[in-house]
């Protein structure tokens, strides 16, 4: 008796198993605008070919939280799929923050960003410097191997002005509260009063990224 009704019961769990997978594999976008994301009124156009996703971080060096969510978004760009693009913007406030951006796009046009934002973040959160000073920011480029030349032929180059220009009109036109914020393909951010955390963040990003991927997919046919 005891035996058939561990059975029954085995059975029972695997049929609600089945029925959950089934139902959630159906109808599996579980976030909610308003809660968990929101649209923006004004999308900036992104530019993406073969029905491909942009996922933007918009950051900034001198945030604790953004220096945490560091590895979160390294694990989703490790794995994510091939038709999606990670890509960062460095928030623009103030004065201040216009200093790091430009730190940022030095880099990025230095061609040792991957090295150099990591470097930064430390020097910031770890070592206790404000990097506002740019002999100061220009010893942390030559420690890892560019020269004085290099430096100052981009540092105020007219392709970082440029640069930090849009990253200063897009903080104003995604009306950026807060970082670290993640906007989908100039359409949604994934920020909202439901999403608390950063393990929400990225679980919100992926579901707008496949909505994303789904709706291009569509038109496209």
């Amino acid at each position: 008796m005891i035996q058939n009704f561990k059975k029954i019961k085995a059975h029972l769990i695997l049929a609600s198993t089945l029925f959950f997978t089934a139902t959630f594999a159906d109808d599996h976008m579980i976030y909610e605008e308003g809660r968990h994301y929101k649209s923006l009124g004004l999308a900036e156009k992104v530019v993406a070919e073969d029905n491909r996703v942009e996922v933007l971080e918009v950051f900034a060096y001198s945030c604790n939280h953004c220096f945490n969510f560091e590895p979160y978004l390294d694990q989703f760009d490790r794995s994510k799929a091939d038709y999606v693009d990670v890509v960062k913007m460095p928030v623009i406030f103030n004065d201040a923050y216009k200093m790091h951006a430009r730190i940022y796009y030095t880099a990025e046009s230095l061609g040792n960003l991957d090295v150099m934002h990591t470097e930064v973040y430390r020097a910031i959160h770890l070592d206790r410097k404000m990097l506002m000073d740019e002999d100061e920011i220009f010893k942390l480029f030559e420690k890892n191997g560019v020269s004085k030349e290099q430096f100052q032929s981009r540092f105020r180059s007219f392709t970082v002005e440029s640069k930090i220009n849009r990253a200063q009109r897009l903080t104003r036109k995604y009306k950026i509260r807060s970082t670290p914020t993640i906007i989908v393909n100039g359409k949604y951010v994934a920020n909202g009063p439901g999403t608390r955390t950063f393990e929400d963040m990225i679980a919100v990003s992926k579901q707008l990224v496949e909505m994303e991927y789904l709706a291009s997919s569509q038109s496209s046919n």
